[in-house]
C-alpha cells in the first residue's frame, strides 16, 4: 500500500535557496544555525528545521527569508502545516514587493489547507502576477496556479452547502500516531477495525522513502466507545491469519461481505486468507489477471455474492495515474481479465479506495480527478441498469482541503470510517469516524486543580478516570503545576485516581451528566498524623460536578501503616506466599535499561522457565521506581519510572520468546510505575541516598 503524503511542488527550485540571495549581516551564531536549518528542511526533518528557524527568529524576528523558510519547514511536514501561515504573513509584512515572488504561493496554499479559501483565491491570483508567462516553465506553473484558484471556487461552493447533520471524529490517539495511519477495515459485528501504519516500531527496516514498512493493526471500541489496540495473540487470531505481519509491507484491505474472506497486501500483490474450522488459512496469492501490474495498488472491493471485484492498479490501458478496475469470478474460482472502469470514473489522475455498498448499487471511491477541495476527495456514484451514473463529491465534512480516502460505509446506520490528514490530527494519515443524522455526543470538559491541603500545588502526577459501569478506563494524563484537563463522552459514575509523588496512590468518586458540561474541581490530597495513626486524605470540591449534589465534598480517607526512612507514610504490602521467583535491579540516575546478564535476573529467569516447563502458566507483575531527583531527559519522574517498567516488560518477554515459550504461558498482570524516595533538596550526588529508590522489581509467580 506505502501510502505516505507528500506535497507535489511544480517548482523544486524554490526549495532550494541560493545563499546567494542571503547578502545579509548574519552574525557567526546565525550562520550555523542557519546552515543547520537548510540542511534539516533538505532532509526533510522538518521538526528540527522548525526548531532551528524559531531559534534564528528569536534573534532577529523581522527578517523575510528567515521567517519564509521557517513557514517552509511547517508547510512541507505532515504536521500542523496551517502554523506556516503566520510565519509567511510575517515574510511579506518584512519583504520589499518583489523579494520572495514565490511567496504568495505557498502563502495561498496555506490559506487553503486552512479553510481561508477566499483569501487562498486572492493571494494566489496576486502570485499570478508575478508568473513569466512567456516561458514554458511559466506557463505550467500558470496552469498549476490557476488550477488552485478553481479548487478554492469549488471549496467556497462545498463549504456553504456542507451538511451539518454529518459528524466526524477522530479516533484519538490510541490509535492515531505522528505516524500514518489508513485503510480502515470494519468488521461490524465484533465492533473490530483493522488498520495499517507506518510506525517506528513496525518488524523490518525503514522502506525507500524512509518511512517503516506498514504492518497490520486491530483495534476494538470499548463501552466508553474509544478504541482499544489489540494485542493479545489469542484475541488477534480471530481477526488475522497467524504471523500476519513480516518485515516488509503488509496491509490489512477488506473482508468479504459474510466476514469468512480476508483480503490483504504483501510483496507488492494481494492476497487471501479464508476462514474455516476455526481459524484463519496461510495467506493465498491471487491469480495474475488481479496481479499483474508492477506496482499494485491494495485497495479492492468485492461485490456481497464475491462474484465480482473492484480494484486499483496502474496499466498501460489507463487513463493516466492509478485506474479503478473491475474483474469477474470465473467458474473455476479465477478471476477474469480485468475491465477499466471509463472515463466516467478514471480520470488522468489518480482514482483510489473503491467501495461498493452491501445493497451493490452505490459506489464510493477517492480521486484526484473530479470536481474536488483539494487532494484525494471522496465520490459516489450509483449502478443504474449496470451503468455507473456521474460521480458527486460527497462534500464538506466528510472531503478536507487535504486527502481524503480509504471511505467505507455502514448504509444501514449511516455510520463509517475514513482516512485523512486534515487539520486537527496526530500527524500524517489518520482515521476518523463519521456518523449520519447521529445524536449530539455529550462531551464533558473536567479541568482540575491538585493541591495539598494547605493549597500548593502538586505536580508531576498520574491523574487516571474511570467510568464505574461498565467497568473502563477512559484516560491517563498528568499535573502540571497542579493542573489536569480530560474529555470525555460517558456520564455517570466515574472514579478518578491520583499517583502522586510522596503520597499513596488513592482514588474519589463522582457522577458526570449525561449533558455536555465543562467544569472546575480541585481535589485535595494529604497526610495526617494522630496518636494512634496516620491517615492519607483525598476530596474533591467541584461547583458542578459532585455524587449527590452541588457544592458536596466527597472525603476519602486510607490509614497508613508504616513510616520509614523519613518519607511520608505507605501502606505496608505483605509478600505474596506464592512468589516463584523474585528479581530487583537498581540503576544510575537517568538509566532505565535492566541488567540482563546480573546472576540475579539470570537466576529469575531459570525459576521461570522451569515452571514453564512443568506445565504451568506464570503471572509477572512489576514495579518501577524512579526517584525524586528531577530528570530533564525524561520530563517527569513518574515518566521515567513508566519507561523502567515498560523496558523491563519488554526485555522479559523478548527473553523467555527466546527460551522458547510463546506468551500463552506467561501474562505480565501489572506494572506499578511509582516515584518514591525522600525529598530532593539539591543533592543529587548523594548517589547512596537516592540510588535505593531508582529500581525495576519483577515478581513471577
Amino acid at each position: 500500500m506505502k501510502f505516505s503524503i507528500k506535497l507535489i511542488i511544480p517548482f523544486i527550485a524554490l526549495l532550494i535557496i541560493s545563499t546567494g540571495i542571503f547578502a545579509q549581516n548574519f552574525s557567526a551564531e546565525e550562520k550555523r544555525i542557519l546552515k543547520k536549518a537548510r540542511k534539516n528542511l533538505a532532509d526533510e526533518k522538518y521538526k528540527d528545521a522548525q526548531n532551528d528557524y524559531l531559534e534564528l527568529i528569536k534573534i532577529n524576528p523581522k527578517n523575510d527569508f528567515t521567517n519564509f523558510e521557517a513557514g517552509l519547514s511547517y508547510y512541507l511536514s505532515d504536521f500542523e502545516r496551517e502554523k506556516s501561515i503566520p510565519y509567511f504573513e510575517n515574510a511579506l509584512k518584512y519583504s520589499s514587493e518583489d523579494t520572495i515572488p514565490e511567496l504568495k504561493y505557498y502563502l495561498g496554499r496555506a490559506y487553503h489547507i486552512n479553510g481561508q479559501f477566499e483569501k487562498s483565491k486572492t493571494t494566489l491570483a496576486e502570485f499570478s502576477s508575478f508568473i513569466k508567462k512567456h516561458t514554458k516553465a511559466g506557463q505550467s506553473l500558470l496552469n498549476e496556479t490557476n488550477y488552485r484558484i478553481q479548487i478554492n471556487d469549488n471549496s467556497i461552493n462545498y463549504a456553504g452547502n456542507q451538511n451539518k447533520n454529518i459528524k466526524v471524529k477522530n479516533l484519538g490517539k490510541n490509535i492515531n500516531t505522528s505516524y500514518p495511519e489508513y485503510a480502515p477495515v470494519f468488521k461490524k459485528e465484533d465492533h473490530v477495525i483493522l488498520f495499517t501504519s507506518r510506525r517506528k516500531e513496525n518488524l523490518g527496516k525503514m522502506a525507500v522513502d524512509n518511512l517503516a514498512y506498514e504492518d497490520i493493526y486491530v483495534a476494538k471500541r470499548t463501552a466508553a466507545n474509544s478504541w482499544e489496540l489489540i494485542t493479545d495473540k489469542q484475541e488477534l487470531n480471530k481477526y488475522l491469519p497467524k504471523n500476519f505481519n513480516t518485515r516488509k509491507h503488509d496491509a490489512g484491505v477488506i473482508y468479504s461481505a459474510d466476514g469468512k474472506t480476508l483480503y490483504t497486501y504483501k510483496d507488492d500483490a494481494l492476497w487471501k486468507s479464508i476462514f474455516k474450522d476455526e481459524q484463519w488459512n496461510e495467506l493465498e496469492k491471487l491469480n495474475k489477471e488481479i496481479n499483474e501490474s508492477q506496482f499494485n495498488v491494495p485497495s479492492i472491493s468485492v461485490t456481497k455474492d464475491g462474484n465480482t471485484m473492484f480494484f486499483v492498479s496502474y496499466r498501460k490501458d489507463g487513463y493516466g495515474g492509478k485506474d479503478i478496475y473491475k474483474a469477474t469470478k470465473n467458474n473455476d474460482g479465477s478471476w477474469s481479465a480485468p475491465e477499466n472502469l471509463g472515463p466516467k470514473i478514471n480520470t488522468e489522475f489518480d482514482e483510489d479506495a473503491p467501495f461498493l455498498s452491501n445493497n451493490g448499487i452505490t459506489f464510493y471511491f477517492s480521486s484526484k480527478g473530479h470536481e474536488g477541495i483539494g487532494g484525494y476527495d471522496i465520490f459516489k456514484s450509483e449502478f443504474i441498469n449496470g451503468e455507473l451514473s456521474e460521480p458527486i463529491n460527497l462534500g464538506i465534512p466528510l472531503n478536507s482541503p487535504l486527502d481524503d480516502i480509504y471511505f467505507v460505509i455502514d448504509e444501514e446506520d449511516q455510520t463509517g470510517f475514513l482516512s485523512s490528514d486534515r487539520n486537527g490530527g496526530n500527524g500524517g494519515m489518520d482515521i476518523y469516524s463519521f456518523c449520519s443524522n447521529c445524536p449530539d455526543e455529550i462531551i464533558n470538559v473536567i479541568k482540575g486543580i491538585l493541591a495539598n491541603n494547605d493549597g500548593d500545588s502538586i505536580d508531576d502526577a498520574s491523574i487516571s478516570f474511570n467510568i464505574i459501569n461498565p467497568d473502563s478506563l477512559i484516560g491517563t494524563t498528568a499535573s502540571e503545576n497542579g493542573n489536569f484537563e480530560l474529555n470525555t463522552n460517558t456520564s455517570g459514575k466515574h472514579q478518578i485516581t491520583v499517583n502522586a509523588n510522596n503520597y499513596e496512590k488513592q482514588s474519589i468518586y463522582i457522577n458526570l451528566p449525561d449533558t455536555s458540561t465543562t467544569a472546575d474541581i480541585k481535589i485535595n490530597l494529604y497526610q495526617v498524623e494522630t496518636e494512634t495513626n496516620n491517615y492519607q486524605i483525598i476530596h474533591l470540591t467541584s461547583d458542578v460536578l459532585a455524587l449527590n449534589q452541588s457544592d458536596t465534598i466527597e472525603i476519602e480517607k486510607t490509614l497508613l501503616t508504616t513510616v520509614t526512612d523519613g518519607n511520608v507514610p505507605t501502606k505496608k504490602t505483605p509478600t505474596p506466599s506464592n512468589v516463584i521467583a523474585e528479581y530487583q535491579g537498581f540503576f544510575d540516575y537517568n538509566v532505565k535499561e535492566i541488567n540482563t546478564t546480573s546472576s540475579d535476573y539470570l537466576a529469575m529467569v531459570e525459576k521461570a522457565v522451569k515452571e514453564i516447563q512443568s506445565g504451568k502458566t506464570i503471572a509477572i507483575q512489576i514495579e518501577s521506581s524512579a526517584s525524586r531527583v528531577p530528570t530533564k531527559t525524561f520530563k517527569t519522574n513518574i515518566n521515567l519510572a513508566s519507561l523502567r517498567g515498560e523496558q523491563a516488560k519488554e526485555v522479559l518477554i523478548k527473553t523467555l520468546l527466546a527460551k522458547g515459550f510463546d506468551e500463552s504461558k506467561f501474562n505480565i498482570t501489572n506494572i506499578n510505575a511509582i516515584v518514591s524516595g525522600p525529598k530532593y533538596i539539591g543533592d543529587y550526588k548523594n548517589t547512596e541516598k537516592y540510588n535505593k529508590f531508582q529500581y525495576v522489581k519483577i515478581i513471577i509467580k
